[in-house]
């Protein structure tokens, strides 16, 4: 038999069902976004780590030609180099049936079961790589999207125009590539016989893949290695293009998910913060509704203890329903958004499992935060004595009362509305905690909405380095007028400009290997690039060993600034340069790139009215037509043997940069969703614990003739009222919630803080949301307030 405190733990949980569901409901929230941020981040970390570490990895990767198998021998044997494999590779052009292109790059593998570095894995589902033969290829499992299947033919354009048909043996899992569907290029894999008739040249490798033998994950030291190897390649008569070492011992998206699971993280726990809140608020409100009942239990011999044991029981009971509901349903979403995420970052996952890290994490929020928040409400209602508690009246027993004197300006307000009024400040404590859980889920919220419209901002300056309709880049230099002849000649062209892309070293102080940078020479009266210039000054006319460095390669070396000299080998020969500006973009770049004018450093490097590429302006700048004179311009050029290594539309351009940050948007709007939420569940609770407070008053509205409608009235403004005046303090609160997101969110993920941008769209979607939500919150209380009776209410203490 269950003794008498128990059945009424179970009375107090059961018989009011609305409470007890939206307390388990606004624990279960900050239980479920805690655990869906440490599941997904675990998960895709383990998977991520898993199956890049098993395809034996290159750390760097040094650009050269010609190199052969003398040279990687050479590489070999350079100090702190563990592997070495060589590579040739060559790009052409998928031409589809509706006569659109898809860049593809060829490499070289003879059998993909020798490779010791960037090893290639089965697809999905398959158990072997599949074996290919002449004029046949394998592609990688994220170019599935193309829709060709084993034994498909793929008619390829090469650089020089001529057609070429592979057969497509299979699918290969290429990890430690970039998936085509952020690259918008498919990395495909053929036999050197095939390379060859593809136009490559298998005689001699033009890449070189390392892994070095300590501190994998050690950028300077694996940067270090590469450099030395660079330097080894070019005393062997070698051109060293650049050298590439990009997160070195991790996946390419590690930094980018690091960033994105930290501020999600912070994102839950601020939704758990805010629930604590509410729980103080809805166990404070049940206390006091229940201490005529404490001190009829003391009165009958129930101790302080046995009164505080029964209460934290019904805590725990909450805390317990609300893991019964976020676990699994944490687990789960968190295996199917992670799976997404993997696949659209190229990875395979791990079978998902639960993780005790996690759970335990759940536990801290569903059980232990409750009751420690509820500590105290209880404790303060447990110790009152017999005749304190027999006295007391309720939930509105102990209210001071108020100056009934009307304003004589308060007449104009209808008489409902001054009611509303008054009952929304009536509770001061109680509105406080609910304004502070509506307020900053409302700035997040709107926080996160300025977040989008900076990452927006970001794209617009990104796209002031790219300033062209089309960007065509050429496999090695032309002469301008030849290359801009042909372009301008295609109907719809303008304008072209070209422009001079050339790698050199970076020599600093006792730094014998150096730093790779890539040179970007625009024409010095250029209308294509609109730079950041975050101090000195842009390039001039007339400048000659003027240059102008980015944040990037500040980040290596914090102390330069405009004024100083630089020391760079290129072409052979070093060259001192001065810095006269320095300009900011976002984002990952590698290697660094230092800006200086075409007619100068075209001059110093030997190719003088050469163009390595061409930024077309075109008549109309739509992305239908940047695609039809990119067509033509291609054929054109291929008709006139000049060689392509790729194209870039304007409009293309900002439309992927876009589709990647948007994901990170979404996942914050979730996060942000759910404190919403919180806040929401907030303001339930707030007007049915008001509504539950005031109905003796009720009772004496419906005797003197109030009706349904103007009892539902008075509730549904009071919680308007509180949703509008929580919309107008997130405002201000937003800002420097934006500020602090646009910093760390830059920083961890585009490698440099983010301008924060205010706008109107974040505030207009809040203002909605809450209107929304101060009626669907205050409905339900409303309603039940209409339905009391004048004998119920009147008979409630």
């Amino acid at each position: 038999m269950m003794s008498s405190r128990w059945k009424k733990v179970w009375a107090d949980f059961w018989s009011n069902r609305g409470r007890t569901f939206l307390t388990i409901i606004t624990i279960a929230v900050g239980t479920f976004a805690v655990g869906f941020n440490s599941n997904m981040g675990l998960y895709m970390n383990e998977s991520m780590d898993g199956d890049y570490l098993s395809a034996n990895p290159s750390e760097g990767e040094v650009y050269a030609y010609p190199l052969n198998d003398d040279m990687v021998k050479m590489a070999r044997a350079v100090p702190g180099v563990d592997t070495v494999e060589g590579f040739s590779s060559v790009g052409a052009r998928i031409v589809h049936t509706d006569g659109t292109f898809v860049d593809i790059s060829f490499t070289s593998v003879e059998d993909p079961s020798l490779l010791t570095l960037n090893t290639l894995k089965p697809a999905k589902g398959e158990t072997v790589v599949p074996k290919y033969g002449e004029k046949e290829t394998i592609l990688d499992a994220s170019a599935l999207s193309l829709g060709y299947k084993p034994g498909d033919k793929i008619l390829l354009e090469l650089g020089d125009g001529k057609k070429r048909e592979l057969t497509l043996a299979g699918y290969t899992h290429a990890v430690t590539g970039f998936p085509y569907n952020l690259a918008r290029q498919v990395n495909a894999y053929v036999t050197p016989d095939t390379l060859e008739w593809l136009g490559g040249n298998t005689s001699n490798y033009d890449r070189l893949s390392i892994s070095v033998l300590e501190k994998q994950t050690d950028q300077e030291h694996v940067t270090e290695v590469a450099q030395a190897v660079a330097d080894r390649m070019e005393r062997a008569g070698a051109t060293v293009y650049f050298v590439s070492v990009y997160q070195p011992g991790h996946h390419f998206a590690y930094s980018i998910t690091q960033g994105v699971f930290f501020v999600l993280n912070v994102l839950g726990y601020l939704t758990v913060f805010l629930s604590g809140f509410l729980i103080v608020n809805t166990i404070t409100a049940l206390m006091t509704q229940h201490t005529r009942q404490i001190g009829i239990m003391k009165a009958i011999g129930g101790g302080t203890m046995q009164i505080f044991s029964m209460y934290f029981v019904l805590i725990l009971s909450f805390g317990i329903g609300s893991l019964l509901i976020a676990v699994p349903l944490a687990n789960a979403v968190s295996e199917n958004i992670g799976g997404g995420m993997a696949e659209w970052l190229n990875f395979y996952t791990l079978p998902y499992k639960g993780y005790t890290s996690t759970l335990i994490q759940q536990i801290v929020v569903a059980i232990v935060v409750p009751l420690v928040a509820a500590i105290f409400p209880i404790y303060n209602s447990v110790k009152v004595t017999v005749r304190e508690a027999l006295s007391d009246y309720g939930l509105g027993g102990n209210a001071k009362p108020k100056d009934d004197s009307v304003n004589r300006n308060s007449v104009l307000i209808p008489r409902p509305i001054r009611i509303s009024l008054r009952n929304t400040f009536r509770r001061k404590t109680r509105l406080s905690i609910t304004l502070f859980t509506l307020v900053l889920g409302g700035a997040v919220f709107i926080a996160v909405y300025n977040l989008w419209a900076s990452f927006d901002k970001v794209m617009v300056d990104i796209q002031g380095y790219f300033l062209a309709d089309i960007n065509v880049a050429f496999d090695h230099g032309y002469r301008f007028d030849k290359v801009a002849g042909i372009a301008e000649s295609i109907p719809g062209v303008e304008s072209a400009e070209g422009w001079l892309e050339y790698p050199g070293t970076l020599k600093m102080g006792d730094d014998e290997t150096g730093t790779q940078i890539l040179f970007v020479a625009p024409p010095s009266t250029s209308t294509l690039i609109d730079p950041i210039i975050s101090s000195g000054r842009w390039l001039q006319p007339g400048d000659e060993n003027a240059i102008v460095i980015g944040n990037h390669l500040l980040q290596i070396f914090p102390d330069l600034k405009p004024g100083d000299w630089l020391t760079i080998e290129a072409n052979g020969k070093e060259t001192d340069w001065q810095i006269v500006g320095t300009y900011s973009i976002t984002g990952n770049i590698s290697p660094p790139l230092l800006y200086v004018n075409y007619e100068y450093l075209s001059v110093l490097v030997g190719e003088p009215e050469m163009a390595y590429s061409l930024r077309i302006i075109t008549s109309q700048h739509d992305s239908a037509t940047q695609k039809r004179i990119n067509d033509q311009i291609q054929s054109a050029f291929e008709a006139r043997g000049i060689n392509i290594s790729s194209t870039q539309l304007g409009a293309d351009f900002i439309t992927d940069q876009k589709a990647q940050t948007d994901i990170l948007v979404y996942f914050m709007l979730v996060m942000a969703s759910l404190i919403a939420v919180v806040g929401g569940l907030g303001l339930m609770g707030t007007m049915s614990i008001n509504v539950l407070e005031r109905t003796r008053e009720i009772g004496v509205m419906r005797a003197i003739g109030a009706s349904n409608g103007d009892i539902q009235a008075i509730v549904i403004t009071e919680g308007m009222v509180i949703g509008i005046l929580s919309w107008a303090i997130s405002i201000l609160v937003a800002i420097p919630i934006t500020n602090v997101l646009c910093y760390g969110v830059g920083v961890a993920i585009l490698t440099a803080p983010m301008p924060a941008v205010y706008g109107a769209s974040g505030i207009i979607a809040w203002l909605i949301f809450t209107l929304v939500l101060g009626t669907l919150a205050s409905a339900l209380p409303a309603r039940r307030a209409s339905r009391l009776t004048v004998k119920d209410t009147l008979a409630y203490e």
